[in-house]
């Protein structure tokens, strides 16, 4: 019995006639059109990766030095200040010091402000006393101007000692504002790094002073005093040494010059 014969199965290979003939098909020219089209691509794909990166980065820098405002009236350390050498508020010329120290401005009484019922449920505030003209506003004391207070009260005491006058302001009140003072300065914890040394503005001096020069951010002035303008309690503390002086009557000083009491 014969066994059976067995053909190799056709695989599909090409012939060596195909191989000649796909070897002699003309190559596809990288044309200028299509090396166009590319760069078209491959610009419009560097852009977008670029824009992206940007919007991140800058996503990244808002979140990490957007400064927080302050809980009542949205101050932000966003105003520079420079530690110098004053010539007004530290001058050996009494008038031109006073005049500064008793500028507008820096009017503790300004500070009093009369605050409506649903600010201070906003803001989370304790109740106060009532205004004289609305019972619906409660009478609060900005801080920064009992601070200004203080500070002025503290002044006044020591240019009397200075003076050889006898102590006008009860020691227990120097000592409460000079504690409130501590408070403050500690409460604020300020980390500016002061230079030392005769560098900086101070190269060449024998007694140089630190830091100045230097920049530090604080709050707007000008902001807290507008706010206390527009919320004022119209109070000026005039004639105080008058026990039977009406209290009423320190209410009348609305800087508006509106008149609430009629």
């Amino acid at each position: 019995m014969h066994s059976p014969k067995y053909s190799p199965l056709d695989q599909g290979a090409p012939t060596d006639e195909e191989i000649y003939q796909q070897r002699q098909e003309p190559r596809r020219e990288f044309g200028p059109h299509r090396a166009a089209v590319l760069f078209r691509l491959l610009l419009v794909g560097s852009l977008c990766l670029n824009l992206a990166l940007l919007c991140r980065d800058s996503g990244a820098r808002s979140k990490e030095f957007r400064l927080p405002a302050s809980k009542y009236v949205g101050l932000v350390r966003n105003v520079p200040l420079s530690f110098s050498h004053d010539e007004l508020y530290t001058s050996s010329n009494r008038v031109v010091a006073d005049a500064a120290w008793n500028s507008p401005k820096l009017q503790s009484w300004n500070g009093l402000v009369a605050l409506p019922e649903d600010y201070v449920q906003s803001h989370g505030l304790p109740p106060a006393q009532k205004w004289p003209w609305d019972q619906e506003k409660g009478l609060y004391i900005l801080n920064g101007f009992h601070n200004l207070h203080c500070l002025d009260l503290v002044r006044r005491s020591i240019l009397h000692a200075y003076d050889g006058k006898p102590l006008m302001i009860p020691l227990d009140h120097v000592s409460h504002c000079l504690n409130v003072l501590r408070e403050e300065i500690m409460c604020n914890a300020d980390d500016t790094p002061r230079y030392t040394g005769s560098l900086n503005a101070e190269a060449g001096k024998e007694h140089p002073t630190s830091g100045i020069g230097q920049a530090k951010m604080c709050n707007s002035w000008d902001k807290l005093y507008n706010f206390a303008v527009e919320n004022s309690a119209c109070y000026r503390p005039v004639n105080t040494s008058d026990p039977n002086f009406p209290v009423i009557e320190r209410y009348k000083f609305c800087p508006d010059g509106k008149v609430l009491w009629q």
